[in-house]
C-alpha cells in the first residue's frame, strides 16, 4: 500500500474544491480500511471517490501475441498506440490497469458443495459417490486458498467529475459516465475489431471482486 505525505509548503490544488480531500500521512496498521483508501462508496455500478469523481471499470480480453507473427504483433502494438493517442486530451480517461489475479473458484466451489449435500441425502450409501464429490470440494477450494492459478486482466478506469455533493449531480455524472464507457468500448473495439476484442464494463459485483484483490494486502 503506497502512503502519500502531504506537502505543507506547497499544497497541491483541488481539482474539485467541492471535495476537500487531500491524500495524509498515516501510520500503518492504526488507520481502517476506509481512511486508506481514496474511495468513498459504491454507488451501483459505479464507485464515488472521496476527491469528486465517479468512476466506473472496463474490462478487455486480452490478444495472444504468441499466435501473430512479429509483423502482426506491430500491426497490433501501432493501432493500439493510435487509440492511446486519439484518447489522450480526454479528461475522464484515467488509468489502464494490468493485473495478474487469481482465478475465483466460489461458484465452483459453492456448486460440488451443493451436489454433496444432495448426494448425501438422497445417496447416503453410495460412498464412492459422496467420496469422488467431497475430492472436488476440496480440490477447487485448495486451488482458490493457495491462489494456483491466476489470470491477467486488463481495466480501463474512466471517471466524470462530480460538480456537488448531491444526489442530482450524482445521478447526473452516472448518466454521463454510462454514455461516456459506451462511446469507449465502440472507439476502442473498433479500433481492434480485426483481433476479436471485446471490451465489457464491470458490474457491483465484478468491481468489489477487483478491489478484494488490490486491498488483498497478504498478495504483495
Amino acid at each position: 500500500m503506497m502512503v502519500f505525505k502531504k506537502n505543507k509548503a506547497k499544497p497541491k490544488p483541488n481539482l474539485n474544491p467541492l471535495f476537500d480531500y487531500e491524500p495524509q500521512q498515516l501510520e500503518i496498521g492504526k488507520e481502517t480500511l476506509h481512511e486508506m483508501s481514496l474511495i468513498q462508496a459504491q454507488y451501483y455500478d459505479f464507485l464515488v471517490t472521496k476527491t469528486g469523481y465517479l468512476v466506473c471499470l472496463l474490462k478487455g480480453t486480452g490478444i495472444n501475441l504468441d499466435l501473430l507473427n512479429a509483423s502482426e504483433q506491430e500491426d497490433v502494438f501501432n493501432e493500439f498506440n493510435a487509440f492511446l493517442m486519439s484518447t489522450l486530451e480526454e479528461a475522464d480517461v484515467h488509468q489502464y490497469l494490468d493485473m495478474t489475479i487469481p482465478v475465483a473458484f466460489d461458484d465452483y466451489v459453492l456448486f460440488w458443495k451443493k451436489r454433496y449435500l444432495h448426494v448425501l441425502e438422497e445417496e447416503p450409501t453410495n460412498v464412492a459417490k459422496i467420496t469422488l464429490i467431497a475430492s472436488y470440494v476440496d480440490y477447487y477450494q485448495t486451488l482458490q486458498s493457495t491462489n494456483e492459478m491466476s489470470t491477467k486482466v486488463h481495466v480501463i478506469v474512466l471517471r466524470e467529475k462530480l460538480t456537488d455533493k448531491t444526489k442530482t449531480s450524482l445521478e447526473l455524472a452516472a448518466a454521463h459516465l454510462t454514455e461516456k464507457s459506451q462511446h469507449f468500448i465502440r472507439e476502442l473495439e473498433s479500433s481492434l475489431e480485426s483481433y476479436d476484442m471485446e471490451v465489457t464494463r464491470l458490474n457491483a459485483h465484478d468491481i468489489r471482486g477487483i478491489l478484494k484483490h488490490l486491498f488483498n494486502f497478504s498478495q504483495h
